[in-house]
């Protein structure tokens, strides 16, 4: 294995552990270097994701620019969060994330 591939196998890292419903998505919320690797990754399994970010990153906006993902220039309300698949906490910061998570859970989709 070379130097490359094993860098990129140790970068992407999300598995699916089940098939989405066709109705429901994959919520990403965060829009930095995390966030776009999660998002490539659902999209490479042909999952519908939303990204819920005020900023983006240029990798997470070439997504967006190739139609791959959908963006909301805002964070998460708890009813985006109760029609989400899964949901993948990505902001950087912390405490963010656990707030996000904390909905998440109430709603019960799978959390990441």
């Amino acid at each position: 294995m070379t130097p490359t591939t094993a860098r990129r196998i140790a970068r992407d890292r999300t598995r699916l552990l089940a098939f989405p419903r066709p109705d429901r998505c994959a919520l990403v919320v965060g829009g930095g270097a995390v966030a776009a690797r999660r998002a490539a990754a659902l999209t490479r399994a042909r999952t519908p994701v939303i990204v819920f970010a005020p900023t983006l990153c240029d990798d997470v906006f070439d997504l967006l620019a190739e139609h791959l993902v959908t963006w909301e220039n805002r964070w998460p309300t708890l009813e985006d969060l109760r029609t989400a698949w899964l949901v993948h906490a990505a902001t950087g910061d912390a405490q963010r994330d656990a707030h996000v998570c904390a909905l998440a859970a109430a709603v019960r989709p799978s959390v990441a």
